[in-house]
């Protein structure tokens, strides 16, 4: 039996060039399986579906090794059990199919090249951040006026009349910043009367 295994790192991202090499290699719907999460671990729902399924004989496609995994170490243990069970690995992209001898030895090169770009990658934003704060930029959310927090907190305990939406109008204070801030406090709404 065929199954295609399709990943894309961020909700941004578009599985659509997957998805038509799938229909193409004429895999049925519910042999396809995708995942919408960083490939710097197996811990994916759609992949151990997949996993648990597969039975020898079975072929795995996918269309270039960096959507089944970013880590060596998970691909080729991946590809170990895909062994296992009996199961060919074909990368469309590396040209790669795990039955052959050559495949086995082209999927361990293109599995430490596809870490390496990932650690690459890493390393960029470390060195963006480090140069960000050097600067000066503020990095992640903005701080949130400790005052402005404050006076939002009253109103919600205190004033059950005012709505939410019209602490936010009055305060600037996010109304996510509200609730998270109330329930980290232990603060509680009070009833209206």
């Amino acid at each position: 039996m065929k199954f295609f295994y399709a990943r894309c790192s961020t909700r941004q991202q578009n599985e659509a060039r997957q998805m038509e090499l799938a229909r193409e290699l004429g895999i049925a719907e519910q042999n396809i399986f995708l995942d919408k999460k960083s490939g710097k671990n197996v811990a994916r729902p759609a992949l151990q579906d997949m996993l648990s399924r597969l039975r020898e004989g079975d072929q795995v496609y996918i269309s270039e090794l960096s959507r089944l995994g970013r880590n060596t170490k998970d691909l080729l243990e991946l590809v170990d059990e895909f062994n296992g069970k009996g199961v060919d690995l074909i990368s469309k992209k590396e040209a790669i199919d795990t039955s052959t001898p050559a495949g086995k030895l082209a999927f361990t090169v293109f599995s430490a090249i596809a870490e390496f770009q990932r650690d690459i990658i890493l390393d960029n934003i470390a060195e963006g951040r480090a140069a960000a704060a050097h600067e000066g930029k503020l990095l992640g959310r903005p701080k949130v006026a400790e005052e402005k927090l404050n006076e939002a907190l009253t109103y919600f305990e205190h004033r059950p009349d005012m709505s939410i939406k019209a602490i936010v109008g009055k305060t600037g204070i996010s109304r996510s910043v509200i609730y998270r801030e109330a329930e980290r406090r232990g603060a509680s709404r009070a009833k209206a009367r």
